[in-house]
C-alpha cells in the first residue's frame, strides 16, 4: 500500500537531512513496517519474527531494506538486545500510526462490502426491561443492522470477547475489564428486597442498624453481587445467611416467599417484593458496553452510538 508523506527529521554522518518516506521510496511496503515495530516492540530479531510469523533472515532482510531504503541506521544491534536508534524510533512512533491507519480503513472497507452479524453479549443478571428497550429501539431505528445476542455470566462474556465471538457486551464495569474499550452508560445504586408484609417494606427508607440479626439471602456465581452482604459485615452489621443461589430469579423469588432478605441492584422488580434504599449503603454498580479496542466501525460504531443516546430511565 503507497504511504502517504510524512516528513521527519534524522541525523546521517553528522548532516541534518529532511526524508519524506514518499520521495525516498515510493514502493516501501507495509510489511516492512510491520516487521520493523515487531523487531523494536520484542526487542529481538527472533522473537519479532516470531510475533510475525517469518523467519528470522526474512525480517532481518526486511530491516536491511528499509534501512537501505531510507538511507539511515534504525536499529542499534547489542549483545542481549535490539533498540532503535533516534532515528528508529522515530520511525517507530510514525509506523505505529500508519498501520493503525491502514487497519481501520481495511475493517471500514470490509463492512462496507460485506457486512456482517452483529454479536451482542448481554449480562444474564441486567434487568430484562432494560434490555428489551434498548434492543428494541435499535432494531426499529436500524432495520438493516442483523443482530445476535447471547446470555452469560461477566467472565463468560468477557471471555468470548477476548476470542472475538462477539463484537461487544453490555455488562459490569470495573477493573476487570480494562483490557478493553468501555463506555458507562448508566449507574445502579443497591435496595434492600423485602417481602410485601415484612415490617421494613412500610418504611421510606432503612439503616444498616435496621438489618441487624435479619436473614439474608446471597447471591453467589460470577457477578458478585454478593459484595452488598460483605458491605453489612465489614459495617458490623450480622446477618444470617440462610440461603446461597448463583440464580438471581431465585433469589427474588424466596425473598418474596419470606425465606430472607436480599441487596440487589435497584431497577429490579418481582411480584410481592418492595425495594427499599438503605441509608449509608454506598454501593453502586456501573453498566456499560465492552468492545475490542481496533473494532468500533460500521454496525458496531453505530450500537456504541445509539446505546450511550439511549434514553435509560427505568
Amino acid at each position: 500500500m503507497p504511504l502517504h508523506p510524512f516528513r521527519w527529521t534524522c541525523s546521517n554522518e553528522g548532516r541534518r537531512k529532511h526524508l519524506s518516506f514518499v520521495e525516498v521510496n515510493r514502493d516501501m511496503e507495509l510489511y516492512q513496517l510491520r516487521h520493523f515495530v515487531a523487531v523494536v516492540e520484542t526487542g529481538s530479531f527472533t522473537k519479532g519474527a516470531q510475533r510475525e510469523a517469518v523467519s528470522q533472515p526474512a525480517i532481518s532482510a526486511s530491516i536491511a531494506k528499509l534501512e537501505a531504503e531510507l538511507e539511515v541506521k534504525l536499529l542499534e544491534r547489542r549483545r542481549t538486545s535490539v533498540v532503535p536508534t533516534p532515528a528508529g524510533q522515530r520511525l517507530h512512533d510514525a509506523a505505529k500510526a500508519m498501520l493503525s491507519t491502514a487497519n481501520r480503513i481495511k475493517a471500514e472497507l470490509k463492512a462496507l462490502s460485506a457486512p456482517e452479524l452483529l454479536r451482542i453479549g448481554i449480562l444474564q443478571s441486567l434487568s430484562s426491561r432494560r434490555v428489551s428497550k434498548l434492543l428494541g429501539a435499535f432494531r426499529h431505528a436500524n432495520p438493516h443492522v442483523e443482530i445476535e445476542v447471547m446470555d452469560g455470566s461477566s467472565e463468560q462474556l468477557n471471555e468470548l470477547l477476548a476470542d472475538r465471538r462477539l463484537d461487544t457486551v453490555l455488562t459490569i464495569i470495573d477493573g476487570d475489564t480494562a483490557r478493553f474499550a468501555s463506555r458507562v452508560l448508566f449507574e445502579e445504586p443497591y435496595s434492600l428486597a423485602v417481602p410485601e408484609g415484612h415490617r421494613l417494606a412500610r418504611q421510606p427508607s432503612v439503616e444498616l442498624a435496621d438489618l441487624h440479626d435479619e436473614a439474608f439471602i446471597v447471591r453467589t456465581g460470577t457477578d458478585r453481587f454478593q459484595e452488598g452482604a460483605n458491605a453489612l459485615v465489614a459495617a458490623g452489621i450480622r446477618i444470617h445467611v440462610v440461603y446461597q443461589t448463583d440464580q438471581f430469579d431465585r433469589a427474588l423469588a424466596l425473598v418474596a416467599a419470606g425465606v430472607g432478605l436480599a441487596l440487589v441492584p435497584a431497577r429490579f422488580e418481582t411480584t410481592a417484593v418492595k425495594l427499599v434504599p438503605v441509608t449509608g449503603l454506598s454501593i453502586v454498580r456501573r453498566y456499560g458496553l465492552l468492545w475490542s479496542t481496533d473494532s468500533e466501525v460500521g454496525d458496531l460504531g453505530e450500537f456504541i452510538t445509539f446505546a450511550e443516546a439511549h434514553g435509560w430511565t427505568p
